[in-house]
Order: structure tokens, then C-alpha cells, then sequence
């Protein structure tokens, strides 16, 4: 009988490293594939009694929307808008009320004061007074878009939710609000808020929200505390949300009506869809480019959280929370100082189990984690500046995000594999995996004091590990088995989330996505380590560098734009009336133009105040009337120079009067809405600008406050025509791509005028 020939060294580490390969090209695929995961459910054939029906939806959407001519505020097609709006409600069988008044918002992020008559639509179910929940979402849309999903969505699902819930028994009234002036600066919403008498009775407010077409409905915002909204939101079918997106969220310029009509005990949950950014705001927000998929989804959680909240009266819990989901399947929330509770006992006993399980070089185990995360932000930011130099002004993953994407997981892994190389940090997993999960919950615990959403995001691996570690006292296999199922949980707890940060941040700054990764993977040291053994590291480190080669390159040549996901580019015909120059311009010049119009621009800075320079090519003067103003008179009045005039449009969608700040603008009042410059965003502002748009800025009267110390200066008017054209825009739009698009105000014509005042 032959025996076996005993297994060679040389075997036994190809076996290891094949192992490892294996092991990590299973979490490159993971993390390639987990927005998968998060994909909305087949629409339902039929919708039983009491379910949302996205069919009937789509049907009362289609009615509203007619020819889907966009509607921007105070514009004939808003009128039309409208019209089959109030019909819809009516049809429902409810009494809707229209708010009208003229409004002027500060923008709290940039120098600006917006102004337009808006038209709010509201109307109510259940107690006729009390407790209520604010049902919101807006009808208007930029002058570019039929606005089918932004927010044409959000209106469709509530008509279908109010049809459902008024067959029921309410707790709560629940009040709708389809608020008007949304897209220019949350107008109709600010006024609701201010002045609306209902606002008084709201506890809790669900917004609707998109800024795609398709994907999943995400739970992005929140208020704090939040165990209301948190608890609200755990009756969401197919859940998606975690709370430091709401964190992020806070800190972003992005806003939606939330900011407008929040307040202190407000309970928020801000949902809105976040894939098909190319369709946002662009003529492509069409009801054909709407996934059904995601009108079923949006409308069970919007459906289910309401029916939560109308329900019962507030509960009025004032913990703060921590939650997440599970792959979309479960969600989970916490009080916050639970999880920190969590990260600070596991990074103790972490780091007791690795000084017990310490061997001769231990500190290279103990150092080898936060220098793979090093070594990982250092290559993902090596490629992205590399490709950032390839390709200038080109937002290269956009129409191809799946070579980027590959490359900044490639970079988390390399991190790692070649840091364990380096250091030959993998000796003993046990150590190995006790320092990795004591950087991790060091690492959360430290990030949770600024973005407190963060901690359970850290906290459910590192249960799943302390857990591992208790009973390793009594079966001490169990302190390996609780390592990997550490990995399994920050596995299908992160994935998912880095694919949604991918979806709202872009690939802007890739190494940060990288970062992410590279922190995933800290709890899979241990495991990683175990399979590998005594295996060497430079065949894997060969493979995943070769990997990484090949996502770059593809990186490098994939088409940053396509017909399918064109890129934004308004072309537009610029008029200085007072110099008697014009131009066709195309968009801001730290952006590439596409092939096909580069030769007919150079950049220069165009408007006063711009912080970038703009694409222009010469072009005929044409006889435009520009915005102005008109009977003008200046007066003294308490220690301050008072401006009057009247704004004579002359056929402009859109005026912006941009006051130097040397002239020291306090405040303004236009058709006796008043709005105060403190309220802007203007810290190290040149201009600070006032706007009025729609129909019944003809003819509106202004009124502008300056410091009687404020310095005569040149002001400018600029005034903007959505849809105007020229002949000398109509031979360039005729060379754009199919693969660029108009974007929010869209193709058009601009007029420049100057006087001092």
C-alpha cells in the first residue's frame, strides 16, 4: 500500500496564498456588488386593500404632469400644474386650500436673497384639529426639467397615500403640504413655516424628496434627538437609512423643504431617492425615466411610516439614536451612548487580548492596522491626483463608475496586504485580529464624538466580537469564530452604506472611499491572517497590484459621458448690454468641454463676482431688452440710504440685482415680503445679490436698505430667459453631444446691465 508523500513547504504556502486570494478577491466582489443588495422589489401585479398600489400612482402622475412641459414657479405651465393637482385632491374627495403669497428667503449658504409669488396646496385627513403629522412635498420644478421624479414622486406617492389612509382610523391628523417655490429657495416651505397657522399642530414631518430616478427611497435626514423618528421608521418595508448619512448630511450645502420647516422637537425622516443623478434636474426627469421600482418602494415606506406616526400620539421619547440597516432587511437603533458604551468595552478587552496573545515583534501586529488605513489613503489619492492630471476637468466615473470603483477597493485591500507584508504582521492571528479590532473601535469611538451617527456602524462588529471573546472563556475556538463573524456583520453593514456615500458624494475625493474600505477590512485581519498562514504575501500582493493596473487603466480611457448618462452643459447667449458685447457661453470653465465644442471657446470671467471663469465664444449682438430698474429714488431715512424703484422685467424669467458690498446692503423688501443680508452666507462675499423670478416680479415694487456709511457704486442687473435663443446659440447647440445636456435654468439667454446707485 502507498502512502501519501508529506506535503512540501512550497505547497503548503501556494495553498495559503490561494486561500487568501480567494478570501480577498470574495470581499472585492462583495463590496463591488452590494448596492445590489438595495435594489427595489419587483412592482406587485396587485395591490391588496390597504397597499400602495405604484401603478395607480404612475397613472395619477401621468394625469398631473400632461405633456410634462417643465413648471417652474410663477409660470403659465405652474398654472396648468396646479390646476390638475387641485383636480386630483378633489377627486379624492378632500377639500384642498391654496395659500398665495409673494415671499423673499435668505439663502443661509450663499449671498443671495431669492423671491417669488408661490402658491402652497394644503390639505388634511383624520381629527379635524390636534397633534398632526406633515405630510410634504413640492410641485414646482427648474425651468429645465419636467421635474417627474424631482418632485413629481413625492406628490404621486402622497395622493396614493392619502387615498389609503382615509379609509382608516387616525390618532393623529395628518396634513398635506405640496409646497410651491421649492427649486429656487425652499419658498413655499419657508412661508408654511413662518406664517401657516397648521404649522402649530406639527409634531412629525415626512418629506418626499429625489435626486435621480431610480434606487432605492434612503432615509437621509433625521432631527436630534430622534428616537421618534428612528422608532417611525423601523416599520419601513425593506428599510435603508443609517445615521451618520444624516450626520454627513448636516454638513453638506444641499438642502430640501426639511430645512425650511425644521424646528426644535420636530420629528424628521427625509426620504428621497438618490441613483440617476444624470436625470436630475435636466430635461430627462421624465416619466419614462422613472423606475417603477422605486415608486413601489418610496410609497410602502412612505405609507408605512405615516400610518406609524398618524396612529398613535407622540410618544416624546428624547434619547438620541443610533441606527442602521442590515442589508436592507432589518433595521436597527440604539441610544447612542449604548454604542459608545460598546466601542470603548470592546477596544479595552481588544486590547487585553492582544497583549495576552502577544509574541516576540508583537508591535508589529499592533502597529501593522492603522498603517495599512495609511497606506491605503496614500495610494487611493496617488491614482486619483494621477488620473486627476490624465484627464483634467473630467468627471471620469461618471458614466462608468464600476473601473473607479474597483480601483478604490483595490486600494483598501493593497493597503493591507502590503502592510502585512511589510511588517510580516500575521504571525499570530489571534493578535493580529485583537489589534485590528482595537484600532477599529478606537477609530469609531473617536469619530463618534463628532459624527455620533457613526458609533453603530462600529458597534454591531464589535458586538459580534466582545461576544466571541466571552465565550472563548469556556471554548476557546470561539474567540477565532466571533472574529469572522465580526467580518461578516461590518461586511453586510458596510457595504451597502459605501456604495450609498458613492451614490451622494461621487467619487469627488476616491481615496476617501478607499479610507472606507481600508477601515471594513480591519475586523477581517484576524480571519485574513488565519487564512493565510505561514503562506508568502508577495504573489498576492503581485495579483491585487495587477488588478488595481488594469481599473486604472480603464479609469483612464472609459468615456466620462455617455447618451445614457449625459454630463450637464447649458449653452446660452450672453448679452452686455452696456459694453455692447455678447457671447455664447457654455458652462463653467473648470470643467473640459466635450471634443466637439472645445475648439470654439476660451475661458474668461464673465459675470461680476464669479469665482470661476466661464466657456465664451464671440458672437453678433442681438436686440435684447435687459431686466431693470425703473423710477428710481434714493432717500435718507434713520440713519440709513433707502433705494425704491419698480423692476421692469422686459420678458426675463429671472432677475438678480448684484450690490457690491462696499455698498453695505442691510435688507430688502420686495411686494412687501421683507429679507435681511445678516441671513446670507456672505462672509467674504464680493456681491450680495437679490433675485426675483416668475410672472409677478413685472412691475414688483422694491425697496433696499443700505448703511448711510456704504459707498455710491457700480450695481449690475442680470437677467435670465430660459428656452431664449440666437442664431449664433442655435449653430453651437446644434455641435452639442448626445452625451451633454441642459441642466437647471437650461439653454437660454443672459443680459448684463450696469448703473450706480
Amino acid at each position: 500500500m502507498l502512502s501519501a508523500a508529506p506535503m512540501t513547504d512550497t505547497k503548503l504556502s501556494r495553498f495559503g496564498a490561494l486561500r487568501t486570494v480567494a478570501l480577498l478577491g470574495a470581499l472585492f466582489v462583495a463590496v463591488m456588488c452590494a448596492g445590489s443588495v438595495l435594489t427595489p422589489e419587483r412592482v406587485r401585479e396587485h395591490a391588496a386593500d390597504g397597499e400602495f398600489n405604484a401603478r395607480a400612482a404612475r397613472t395619477t402622475l401621468e394625469r398631473i404632469l400632461g405633456d410634462e412641459t417643465p413648471h417652474p414657479v410663477d409660470s403659465a405651465a405652474q398654472d396648468e400644474v396646479r390646476d390638475r393637482l387641485l383636480a386630483e385632491i378633489s377627486a379624492l374627495g378632500f377639500t384642498p386650500e391654496l395659500r398665495d403669497t409673494f415671499a423673499c428667503r435668505a439663502q443661509p449658504r450663499g449671498p443671495l436673497i431669492d423671491c417669488a409669488r408661490v402658491r402652497n396646496i394644503v390639505f388634511s385627513m383624520g381629527p379635524s384639529e390636534g397633534p398632526a403629522v406633515l405630510a410634504a412635498a413640492h410641485y414646482d420644478s427648474v425651468p429645465a426639467s419636467p421635474g417627474a421624479s424631482d418632485d413629481g414622486l413625492g406628490l404621486s406617492v402622497w395622493l396614493e397615500v392619502a387615498r389609503i389612509l382615509s379609509r382608516e382610523q387616525l390618532e393623529r391628523r395628518v396634513i398635506f403640504l405640496f409646497s410651491d417655490g421649492e427649486e429656487p429657495a425652499l419658498l413655499g416651505a419657508h412661508v408654511f413655516a413662518q406664517s401657516d397657522p397648521l404649522m402649530e399642530s406639527v409634531e412629525s414631518l415626512v418629506n418626499l424628496e429625489a435626486r435621480g430616478s431610480r434606487g432605492p427611497a434612503v432615509f437621509f435626514e433625521s432631527n436630534l434627538p430622534n428616537a421618534d423618528a428612528a422608532a417611525a421608521f423601523s416599520a419601513a418595508p425593506r428599510p435603508i437609512a443609517n445615521s451618520v448619512m444624516a450626520d454627513v448630511y448636516r454638513l453638506l450645502s444641499n438642502s430640501t423643504d426639511v430645512t425650511a420647516l425644521n424646528r426644535d422637537g420636530l420629528d424628521v425622516l427625509n426620504i428621497a431617492l438618490l441613483d440617476g443623478l444624470e436625470d436630475y434636474h435636466t430635461p430627462q426627469d421624465t416619466i419614462e425615466s422613472q423606475d417603477l421600482r422605486s415608486v413601489q418602494h418610496m410609497g410602502d415606506i412612505a405609507l408605512a411610516v405615516t400610518r406609524r406616526l398618524a396612529g398613535a400620539p407622540d410618544a416624546d421619547v428624547t434619547t438620541p439614536m443610533v441606527y442602521t440597516d442590515i442589508a436592507s432587511h432589518a433595521f436597527v437603533y440604539i441610544p447612542s451612548w449604548a454604542g459608545q458604551a460598546v466601542l470603548v468595552l470592546c477596544a479595552l478587552i481588544a486590547l487585553l487580548v492582544s497583549f495576552r496573545e502577544r509574541t516576540a515583534g508583537w508591535w508589529r501586529a499592533f502597529a501593522a492596522p492603522p498603517l495599512a488605513l495609511i497606506a491605503a489613503g496614500v495610494i487611493a489619492y496617488a491614482i486619483g491626483f494621477g488620473l486627476s492630471l490624465v484627464r483634467p476637468g473630467e468627471a471620469y466615473a461618471f458614466a462608468h463608475p464600476e473601473p473607479t470603483r474597483a480601483w478604490c477597493v483595490l486600494a483598501g485591500l493593497i493597503g493591507a496586504v502590503i502592510t502585512l507584508m511589510a511588517l510580516k504582521a500575521a504571525k499570530s492571528p489571534a493578535q493580529l485580529g485583537a489589534s485590528a479590532m482595537f484600532w477599529f473601535a478606537l477609530i469609531g469611538g473617536v469619530t463618534s464624538i463628532f459624527l455620533n451617527g457613526i458609533s453603530i456602524l462600529y458597534a454591531l462588529p464589535a458586538i459580534a466580537y466582545l461576544l466571541g471573546v466571552a465565550i472563548s472563556f469556556v471554548w476557546r475556538p470561539a474567540a477565532a469564530i466571533g472574529g469572522w463573524i465580526a467580518g461578516l456583520v461590518v461586511l453586510i453593514v458596510w457595504a451597502p452604506m459605501i456604495y450609498l456615500i458613492e451614490l451622494a458624494l461621487g467619487f469627488d475625493m476616491p481615496f476617501a472611499i478607499s479610507l472606507l474600505v481600508a477601515l471594513m477590512l480591519l475586523p477581517w485581519f484576524g480571519p485574513i491572517a488565519q487564512t493565510h498562514g505561514d503562506a508568502r504575501w508577495r504573489g498576492v500582493a503581485l495579483g491585487a497590484s495587477a488588478a488595481t493596473v488594469v481599473a486604472i487603466a480603464i479609469s483612464a480611457l472609459v468615456p466620462s459621458t455617455t447618451a445614457a448618462r449625459p454630463r450637464s452643459l447649458n449653452i446660452s447667449y450672453f448679452l452686455n448690454t452696456t459694453d455692447g458685447e455678447a457671447r455664447v457661453i457654455s458652462g463653467s470653465a473648470e470643467r473640459a468641454l466635450p471634443r466637439e465644442l472645445g475648439d470654439a471657446f476660451t475661458a474668461e470671467t464673465l459675470l461680476p463676482g464669479d469665482r470661476a471663469q466661464t466657456w465664451v465664444s464671440p458672437a453678433p449682438v442681438e436686440p435684447i431688452a435687459p431686466p431693470s430698474l425703473t423710477e428710481i429714488t434714493t432717500s435718507e431715512e434713520n440713519g440709513e440710504r433707502v433705494v425704491r424703484a419698480r423692476l421692469q422685467m422686459n420678458g426675463a424669467y429671472r432677475a438678480i440685482l448684484r450690490i457690491p458690498v462696499g455698498a453695505k446692503p442691510l435688507r430688502v423688501r420686495v411686494n412687501g415680503a421683507d429679507a435681511s443680508f445678516a441671513d446670507t452666507g456672505a462672509d467674504g462675499a464680493e456681491y450680495l445679490s437679490l433675485a426675483c423670478q416668475g410672472r409677478t416680479c413685472e412691475r414688483a415694487e422694491v425697496e433696499i436698505a443700505l448703511d448711510a456709511a456704504g459707498a455710491e457704486t457700480e450695481w449690475f442687473v442680470i437677467g435670465q430667459f430660459p428656452g431664449g435663443s440666437t442664431p449664433a446659440t442655435d449653430a453651437i447647440r446644434a455641435r452639442r453631444p448626445a452625451s451633454a445636456t441642459p441642466i437647471q435654468f437650461g439653454d437660454g439667454v443672459l443680459t448684463l446691465s450696469r448703473f450706480r446707485q
